[in-house]
């Protein structure tokens, strides 16, 4: 397991920071500023975080109480915390680690310190989890040598009651595999693969109290007297006590599983066994399934007092309850795993090895069979009998003869219950109970032979009951039900008798001549056979007239098989369908498509009714409507949406839909995309605050966002970071736009979330190159300060810091003797000793051409800074020795402390400064502590510095800060635009004026590879802006000209007479004397140029062509990224109209909630009060739960393709058709609805 995460948690952004850059190079680095965020973020991360450095005061949840809530979680065992704090009592110690702390380090903190013990912290922890591992490979090496042992015992006990070996090896093996079946139809019972081996296992005890049983009981070849019975009940008990007495020395968890067994496994569910009579679920599910397993291989092996039944026989015995009763769920699943429990009782029959060749007869090969699960059976079998409730069930496999009775309904049914096949049992009963009439010709075998054979789903036979208490005969209906009606390879069946007196009913032929003669030829109607043809038995001429066939085309190309006209695609999910339905109800509606006799593809809406006839054979009337054209436009509509959703998941970015008032937010699919996981949907402003993935430094910007759109701003935005799966924060630019209701209120906003992690390090780049040295890359001087004003600002009371300034001794002998070049060496090497000798988190800076300055922030002692810089004048005297020769470099240093000396910068500075002279004064190579004293005996003080001669040497390179403060500008107006057309204007007008020109433009094209171009403009006075003066002259030509670009696509003419005559021409036109231009490009592609026009010949400047170059790179990002936005913007709206100009009102559903997630225009006039979000029964119905009839519904089955339904709203006081279609909604399964108003073909 890959464990990279360090999890800081501190409300002081400072000391996060400070801890941050110790670990940021080893860690990958997640932030809380509370404990409620923490604890979400260790639920997130826990399998990823190597430690965590904790703080003990912070708000809404303290240090002390994370860590009792890791306790209560187990978290501490696996996530090693150190607690971070500045509290020193020894209570306090105790107290955090008592509650699982690992470590305690106390602020303030040497970093390397720090590191050592986080490094240590996780060793352990990963040593521990190596541990533990090796301990369950023992344990488990242990129990494989336990399991041997048992079986072992378990043998000689088994060869004492001259019973086979191979029982315990049977018993493990069919309580194993029954388990199997409860655990992935029950999950109820909370089995595991783990458990389900220990109980299988510790099945091999079940016996063990036999060998307290005298021989002469144990091995007596007849029937035991009651003496006898009650000693050998005692087995169970005496195993329990001798399972009691391995408590110490052993796994408790198995010898538990051990003991319920050997006690219980002769217990019965309805209370009737034994030893303590234990009902129902009492008894433990470890002692249920042995129990089963155990009375099978009785039945199914010769013992002393009884031979061998067949497998099928002890089945129905035990399904039957001939053998005690056993849990119904329990049955479900051994009837299930019945044709593995026959496969195992041949492959480990006595005197065989499972390696052995049997001479017994093995069941006949069949064909491969895939068979439905426990529970689908169970579903199916519940489904079939929900038309049937008060009736006698009885379950039959027709190939193998078992047979279980489910339920009797009465004392009628009795003669059921006796032994035999089911085939034998069924004939006995009919010839014993049933009128003689009705006996005429019946085997039960040739019956439900022949039932199979026809492949009808149903068939009904009726009979006469004799009824034992009166004598009389009672009409009984007999309705024979294929179980599995979708696999006509499964022969399992279900036969429900239930009363049912005599009733007239209509043939066929009466029923569809109830069609009117106009109807007749406007209607399709068939008459079809419930079987799996659908075999027709009678058609109408609308139906011919629908398909286009006779009847005696019917016969003679499809043998009067409906189902063959039915496309082939869609037969297997027709049926099923229909099935699905019947189960419910004798009524079904689906859609399917089917093909004319002129090859042409229509669609049809299917309305049924299953109907009886007299002989008991069910039928199917049926009535067709053509719905292909509606078909198509819902096709049309869904390709639609469709082509919207693609797009929307082509782009990278992030769509939200925030509901005020609901406050919950939805999002697009491409957020579990990018970060993984699932984001916060419900209460935003809560969880958002306290436990959320956004960095805690960013959550003020984010609330800000919210409550400035929720107060009727009509746009916001916010830049914020947020963590993804693997810990790592991602820069997000959040843009927000605000709907209002009719009323002016805000109740939505909907927006996109931009990855701007490349723009933002882009950023990063330009600001650390603005804020960097160019020669030792430390901090310039306006960097340090704001770092360091920005830390005594968020200091806390007690924090202490240093400030020293070094200034190496005699440094203009150096570029004196040894040249300026050679100097600048020199001054890097001395950064690099600095950066050797101070903490990652202390900010070093090079100040002026030979001054460094050094902040130390949070010191335990004045001590420290003190020995840091002796080190540094010890180290610097080191560099370059050997080229040095005779010069010795040395260096002096001034330090002064916060806050003792001074509170802010400038004074502090003031402070050092003075304390470097007093180190030069008292000749150099040295440090000095400011000392206030002295300072103020020579007249000065921080609050009054006097005026004297500094030994800094300034920087000459003037240009190089104009040009960083000049960037930093740009920089400003750029960043903080809220309008960037207005932006790039005042960024044109504050360098044309800094820079003196007469013009400064940009040209821009709109699309990648057009000819349209955007042009920004800026003149000076008395300049004619050319956008006037010739608005079809182009400002320039990059293919025409590109060979006048350097490298970087600069073009600096300081001279017009030196370019070739056309562009000569082209410069005169524009009344420009030289011209200083920079071209930018997406990829290869130009994209615009930015420049500016000078009346005058003139030399641009270094200075001024860095500007350029920075400005070209970042408005080429800033303006690709903004008309990308804003393409796609115009692509969604176009979307959203199409739907909005259809007429159907459309609404999108959650299938799971019932919330609608869309409504077009159409749908919003018809209900006014309907949002995103409401219970669409609510919307449209006005209803508190969900309708009877909902298209939806009714296609859940069929994903592919939609529902149709005709409603009728009384709300809204119309008639409905409407269509129902499987979509994809922000990546989740959905349903569009599409209604169509048809009120006027209902009057």
């Amino acid at each position: 397991m890959d464990r990279n995460i360090l999890l800081i948690v501190d409300d002081v952004e400072l000391n996060r920071m400070l801890l941050r850059n110790v670990f940021e190079g080893e860690y990958t680095i997640l932030e809380s500023e509370n404990g409620e965020q923490a604890l979400f973020l260790m639920k997130q991360y826990q399998d990823s975080i190597a430690a965590i450095l904790l703080d003990i005061v912070m708000p809404v949840k303290d240090g002390y109480e994370v860590l009792e809530s890791m306790k209560q979680a187990q978290l501490t065992d696996k996530l090693p915390v150190i607690v971070v704090t500045s509290r020193d009592s020894s209570d306090d110690e105790v107290r955090a680690f008592d509650l699982g702390a690992v470590d305690i380090v106390a602020k303030p903190f040497e970093p390397h310190v720090v590191s050592r013990r986080v490094h240590n912290a996780v060793e352990l922890s990963r040593h521990r989890e190596h541990l533990e591992q090796t301990v369950e490979e023992q344990a488990a090496s242990l129990q494989k040598s336990t399991n041997i042992l048992v079986d072992a015992l378990s043998s000689v006990i088994e060869h004492r009651s001259v019973e086979s070996g191979q029982h315990v090896l049977r018993i493990r093996t069919f309580t194993k595999v029954l388990l199997e079946d409860v655990m992935r139809s029950y999950p109820e019972y909370g089995l595991n693969e783990q458990e389900i081996a220990m109980i299988s296992s510790a099945a091999a005890l079940h016996d063990v109290g036999k060998i307290a049983i005298p021989d002469i009981i144990l091995n007596k070849p007849g029937k035991l007297t009651e003496e006898e019975f009650e000693i050998m009940k005692t087995h169970a008990e005496k195993g329990g006590e001798i399972l009691s007495v391995l408590n110490p020395i052993h796994d408790k968890k198995y010898l538990q599983y051990a003991y319920n067994i050997c006690m219980y496994h002769h217990e019965r569910w309805d209370g009737s066994g034994y030893p303590e009579g234990l009902k129902g679920e009492n008894i433990p599910i470890c002692a249920q399934a042995v129990g089963v397993a155990d009375v099978y291989d009785a039945l199914t092996t010769q013992r002393v007092y009884k031979g061998a039944y067949t497998p099928e026989t002890a089945f129905s015995m035990i399904l039957n309850g001939e053998c005690g009763q056993f849990s119904p769920k329990l049955l479900e699943s051994f009837k299930h795993v019945f044709p593995t429990f026959i496969q195992l009782t041949y492959q480990y029959a006595d005197g065989a090895s499972p390696k052995a060749t049997f001479s017994k007869e093995k069941p006949a090969e069949k064909k491969t069979v895939v068979n439905p699960t426990t529970l689908e059976l169970g579903q199916l079998k519940y489904f079939a009998m929900l038309r049937y409730e008060g009736a006698t069930v009885i379950e039959a496999d027709v190939d193998t003869g078992v047979y279980h009775i489910t339920y009797k309904q009465n004392s009628d049914f009795d003669m059921l219950s006796t032994d035999g096949s089911f085939f034998d049992v069924y004939n006995e009963f009919i010839l014993h109970c049933t009128h003689p009439d009705d006996q005429v010709g019946f085997d039960a075998k040739t019956y439900f032979y022949d039932f199979i054979a026809s492949g009808s789903l149903a068939k009904t036979r009726r009979y006469r009951i004799l009824r034992g208490a009166s004598g009389d005969f009672a009409w009984y209906k007999a309705t024979s039900l294929r179980i599995t009606a979708d696999n006509p390879a499964i022969h399992k069946i279900m036969i429900i008798w239930k009363e049912a007196p005599e009733e007239p009913r209509d043939t066929p032929e009466q029923n569809i001549a109830r069609l009117p003669n106009e109807a007749n030829a406007l209607v399709a109607a068939m008459q079809c056979a419930y079987d799996q043809y659908g075999t027709i038995m009678n058609i109408n001429d609308g139906f011919m007239a629908l398909l286009g066939y006779s009847r005696a085309e019917l016969i003679s190309h499809f043998q009067n098989h409906y189902i063959e006209l039915v496309c082939a695609e869609d037969r297997a999910a027709m049926l099923k369908n229909v099935h699905r339905q019947l189960s419910r109800k004798n009524v079904f509606e689906t859609e399917y498509r089917v093909q004319t006799k002129g090859g042409r593809i229509l669609w049809v809406l299917d309305k049924s009714q299953l109907l009886t006839k007299p002989d008991g054979t069910e039928y199917i009337n049926t009535i067709l409507t053509d719905i292909t054209k509606t078909k198509q436009e819902q096709e049309e509509l869904r390709l639609s949406m469709e082509r919207h959703q693609i797009i929307m998941e082509q782009s990278n970015d992030i769509i939200f839909e925030w509901d005020i008032r609901k406050n919950k937010i939805f999002y697009s699919a491409n957020w579990e995309k990018k970060y993984g996981y699932t984001p916060i949907s419900e209460e935003i402003d809560l969880y958002i605050a306290n436990s959320s993935h956004i960095h805690p430094v960013d959550v003020p910007a984010f609330l800000n966002l919210m409550h400035s759109v929720s107060s009727g701003a009509p746009y916001g935005e916010a830049e914020l970071r947020i963590a993804n799966a693997d810990g790592q924060y991602i820069w997000n630019r959040l843009r927000a736009t605000t709907q209002f209701d009719q009323s002016g209120k805000p109740v939505k906003a909907v927006g996109v979330i931009l990855d701007i992690g490349a723009e933002k390090q882009r950023v990063q780049d330009l600001i650390d190159k603005s804020e960097r040295d160019p020669l030792t890359h430390l901090f310039n001087r306006e960097a340090t300060e704001r770092r360091i004003q920005h830390i005594f600002e968020k200091a806390e009371p007690d924090c202490k810091s240093a400030m020293m300034i070094i200034d190496l001794d005699n440094f203009k002998m150096v570029n004196d003797t040894f040249g300026h070049l050679f100097g600048n060496v020199v001054l890097a090497e001395v950064a690099a000793q600095m950066r050797l000798m101070f903490r990652p988190g202390d900010i070093l800076s090079r100040i002026g051409g030979d001054e460094f300055l050094v902040y130390m922030n949070d010191i335990s002692s004045k001590n420290g800074p003190c020995i840091r810089a002796g080190q540094l004048i010890e180290g610097i005297r080191g560099v370059l020795r050997e080229k040095l020769g005779s010069f010795i470099l040395s260096c002096s240093i001034g330090l002064a402390y916060f806050p003792e000396d001074a509170r802010d910068f400038q004074n502090l500075f003031h402070c050092c400064d003075q304390a470097l002279y007093q180190a030069k004064a008292q000749g150099k190579n040295r440090y000095a502590l400011y000392d206030k004293a002295i300072m103020e005996q020579w007249g000065d003080s921080p609050g009054h510095p006097r005026m004297i001669a500094t030994t800094r040497i300034e920087s000459n390179e003037t240009y190089e800060q104009d040009t960083v403060e000049t960037i930093q500008q740009v920089f400003r107006v750029l960043y903080g635009a809220m309008d960037m057309e207005q932006a790039i204007q005042s960024v044109l007008s504050l360098l044309g004026q800094k820079y003196q020109v007469n013009r400064a433009y940009l040209v821009e094209s709109v699309e990648k590879g057009s000819q349209e171009k955007a042009i920004y403009e800026w003149c000076a006075d008395g300049t004619v802006p050319l956008k006037e003066k010739f608005p079809h002259l182009p400002y320039y030509d990059v293919q025409a000209t590109n060979h006048l670009l350097d490298a970087s696509g600069i073009f600096n003419c300081p001279d017009a007479d030196m370019l070739p005559e056309r562009e000569l021409e082209l410069l005169r036109a524009r009344s420009a004397e030289a011209v200083l231009g920079c071209a930018f490009f997406d990829g290869t592609e130009f994209t615009g140029f930015i420049g500016f026009d000078s009346g005058r010949k003139r030399r641009w400047t270094q200075g001024q062509i860095s500007v350029l170059s920075f400005l070209s790179e970042w408005l080429s990002a800033f303006l690709i990224k903004k008309r990308a936005q804003d393409s796609l913007a115009n692509l969604s709206q176009n979307l959203c109209s199409l739907l909005d100009a259809q007429s159907s009102w459309i609404y999108v559903v959650d299938p799971d909630t019932y919330t609608l997630k869309y409504l077009n225009a159409q749908a919003q006039r018809l209900l006014p009060g309907a949002e995103v979000g409401t219970p669409c029964y609510e919307a449209l119905f006005g209803r508190g739960t969900p309708c009877e009839r909902c298209p939806m519904k009714e296609k859940l089955t069929c994903p592919e393709r939609a529902e149709q339904m005709e409603l009728y709203n009384s709300r809204l006081k119309i008639w409905n058709l409407a269509e129902a279609s499987t979509i994809k909604w922000d990546g989740a399964d959905a349903c569009m609805i599409a209604c169509q108003n048809i009120t006027r073909y209902k009057a």
